[in-house]
């Protein structure tokens, strides 16, 4: 079957339906773009054509570019060769020589954007999924197929560059409001519209591609050699500062930008094909290409093996206690279009949550990312109780009370008399057992663990917490709704600090004892940043709670006294300094904003501070790095996680580990589990057994073998 239908009308007007058949969304693979090439055949010779409109025929979907999994097969050497070949298309859809319309419905995303930039004109959906961007810088590229060259030439220098180097996705209005599409226009009436608007042009000039609506100062900036470099170096400057160097693509995409911009457009296609060849199929590129793929994967799975079981419909969520996460979760539910039911005992905190769900969506009304009209709509899917009434109706309660488990229990028991049996419970435990809160239940198979993380609106990963006895029903349903709320969702076996909390455990107590040691607090910090990480383990600790780490740290400490033992972190929570939620912490705060590491929290340590560290920040480094490893290891050992994908998967989205370097064991495995091994022994040695190898890591070390079985054998001899 055909990707492509062609039908040409009485008066000249061609409507080109874009539909790969099978698929859910349309991408750009390799037999498409054969296809394509014959379509584009018969466009330029068919005498009756005067205009062109591009439309899908899928709902939701444009185009979502490339056929990413091919990136994997394709060689380096040949990649130049292969984005020429799509330029070449691209070229001959821009050279028709009438108008041409793309009437973009929905996601339209690298390649997807590319086509419709190689459009005279664009008309875009104002429904919520349409969105056009360029995301490649994601994934280690850049937009090679004519984004870079002629995404200024419509925009103009600086909003391109905002999108060509965040690779950030705007809505319609935001679209045409600096020029990138000329209508935004009501999704019912879009395909109608399409077509009147190409027979208001049929036969016509082709126009100008310049549709950017910059104010005259950065116009007139972008108009001088002068003005143009003041622009690039600021493009530049902001990059560094995002992503401190670390990823090669947006940096190149810049050089190709500043090199082809004002050029012909066929000088500006070779500038790209010739610098995109400089970041494909490196480290960087790899890594975060895996990760990609492994996302996709998890949005295929249901989070069980026995592939009949089918998660359940949930149309309605509960979410018991209306405090930080509880406000937070039920925000993102009403967010995603489910009607949320918050509870909670006291009628201020339930105000609170409310409150707290106002501020996230008010912020999105600040930026313009939606309309007043939109947060009303979205408010009004949220309730309130100080009872249980009304949960009946919820498919799904996650329960976000206070970390005590007699309290946990007495919540579950309540809840039980309340609803009706198929009902879920789903606990947002960070620490304690689910099979021991579901120690008396009636049902003991619908309670599983729902793990959010802080905030909730922002952090990517759900942690899905199966017990001995959740039912693979219960499980497969949690699963969908985390993907329904739009996050990462990983299956772990229930075990004190579950996954991503116990393997933060050690590096966050390693970097208390590194301050007891005499390091400065911004150095251990800025060891991590450099390496990588979003904040440093300490601003880390501050942001978590101090309080809350350290009652985390006890169940932990329990559980593996050898290992996992606390730094001291316990003793800036007893000197009542909490982190950044009472402005006292490691570091100062003021109105929220972090400033400078505190005097107090030395004197809560005993330790005085210094003016320099005693240990080299690649010391440092070692020290809270090879830890998390080598408690990684240990969950594989003890089976927390199916494999070392979906442990590294957890770590990036729960914990920001760098993507660049590919996920912990990745990481890992890039430097050689030999060094790996060697040093947490030397560290074992001179420092105590929390440093001691798994035994896991000492058999792969032996066996000269990675966490991952792709790791090369060249890459291990030669850091090993």
């Amino acid at each position: 079957m055909s990707a492509f239908t062609l039908q040409v009308e009485e008066d000249g007007l061609a409507i080109l339906t874009f539909d790969v058949p099978g698929e859910r969304v349309n991408t750009f693979s390799t037999p498409v773009g054969l296809e394509f090439a014959d379509v584009l055949v018969r466009l330029s010779r068919e005498a009756r054509i005067r205009a062109l409109v591009i439309r899908s025929g899928k709902p939701d979907v444009f185009i979502a570019g490339a056929d990413i999994r091919e990136f994997s097969t394709i060689r380096p050497e040949d990649v130049r060769t292969a984005v020429e070949r799509v330029q070449s298309l691209f070229e001959q859809l821009a050279n028709l020589p009438y108008p041409t319309v793309a009437a973009i419905n929905g996601a339209c995303l690298g390649g997807g954007t590319e086509l419709a930039l190689a459009c005279d004109h664009r008309l875009m959906s104002d429904a919520p999924r349409a969105q056009i961007g360029l995301p490649e810088v994601r994934l280690g590229i850049f937009p090679a197929w004519g984004g870079v060259t002629r995404l200024p030439r419509v925009v103009g220098l600086a909003p391109a560059l905002d999108l060509i180097l965040t690779g950030r996705s705007l809505d319609a209005k935001r679209a045409k409001r600096i020029g990138l599409v000329d209508e935004s226009v009501p999704a019912a009436i879009l395909d109608d519209f399409a077509k009147r608007f190409a027979r208001e042009r049929l036969g016509g000039a082709k126009p100008a591609p310049y549709r950017g609506r910059q104010a005259v100062a950065q116009r007139a900036l972008e108009a001088t050699p002068i003005g143009r470099g003041v622009v690039f170096s600021r493009a530049k400057k902001t990059v560094m500062e995002t992503t401190g160097g670390h990823y090669p693509a947006p940096l190149e995409a810049l050089e190709a930008v500043e090199e082809s911009y004002g050029r012909p457009v066929a000088d500006g296609l070779a500038i790209e094909a010739r610098h995109i060849g400089l970041v494909f199929g490196g480290e960087v590129q790899r890594n975060l290409l895996r990760i990609f793929l492994l996302t996709e994967d998890v949005k295929r799975e249901s989070g069980v093996a026995d592939p009949a079981v089918r998660p359940r419909s949930v149309a309605r969520v509960g979410v018991l206690g209306a405090g930080v996460m509880g406000g937070g979760i039920a925000q993102l539910a009403a967010d995603k279009g489910l009607p949320a039911r918050m509870k909670d005992i006291d009628p201020q905190a339930l105000a609170h949550g409310f409150a707290a769900a106002a501020a996230v969506w008010k912020e999105s009304l600040r930026k313009r990312r939606l309309t007043p009209r939109e947060m009303a709509r979205k408010m009004d899917r949220l309730s309130g109780a100080l009872d249980y009434s009304g949960f009946a109706r919820c498919d799904v309660t996650i329960e976000a009370v206070v970390e005590k488990l007699a309290v946990k229990r007495a919540v579950l028991k309540e809840w039980e008399a309340a609803v009706p049996r198929e009902a879920i419970f789903a606990s947002n435990t960070s620490t304690l057992p689910i099979s021991e809160i579901a120690v008396g239940a009636s049902e003991p198979g619908r309670v599983v663990g729902m793990h959010f993380f802080n905030p909730v609106h922002r952090m990517p990963l759900v942690e899905v917490i199966r017990a001995e006895r959740t039912s693979d029903e219960t499980v497969a349903t949690v699963f969908a709704l985390a993907k329904t709320l739009g996050k990462t969702p990983v299956v772990v076996r229930d075990a004190p600090g579950f996954l991503v909390n116990r393997i933060l455990a050690p590096y966050l107590s390693e970097a208390v004892r590194l301050v007891l040691e005499g390091c400065r607090i911004e150095d251990v910090d800025a060891a991590m940043t450099a390496f990588g990480m979003p904040v440093g383990p300490l601003a880390l600790l501050d942001d978590v709670g101090l309080d809350v780490a350290a009652k985390g740290g006890e169940v932990l400490q329990a559980a593996f006294p050898e290992r996992l033992k606390m730094g001291g972190e316990e003793a800036l929570a007893a000197a009542g300094r909490l982190g950044r939620k009472n402005g006292r912490g490691f570091y100062e705060y003021e109105t929220g904003k972090r400033r400078a590491p505190s005097r107090e929290a030395y004197a809560a340590l005993r330790v005085e501070p210094r003016k320099e560290s005693p240990l080299p920040a690649g010391v440092i480094e070692a020290r809270l790095v090879l830890p998390m490893v080598n408690e990684a290891a240990f969950c594989l050992e003890d089976a927390i996680v199916e494999d070392p994908a979906r442990l590294d998967l957890a770590m990036i989205f729960g914990t920001g580990f760098p993507p660049f370097r590919g996920g912990l064991l990745r990481y890992a495995d890039t430097i050689g589990l030999g060094r790996v091994f060697s040093r947490l022994d030397d560290l074992a040695e001179r420092l105590g057994p929390r440093f001691a190898p798994s035994d896991l890591i000492q058999r792969l070390a032996n066996a000269r073998r990675g966490f991952y079985p792709d790791t090369s054998a060249t890459e291990r001899e030669i850091t090993a």
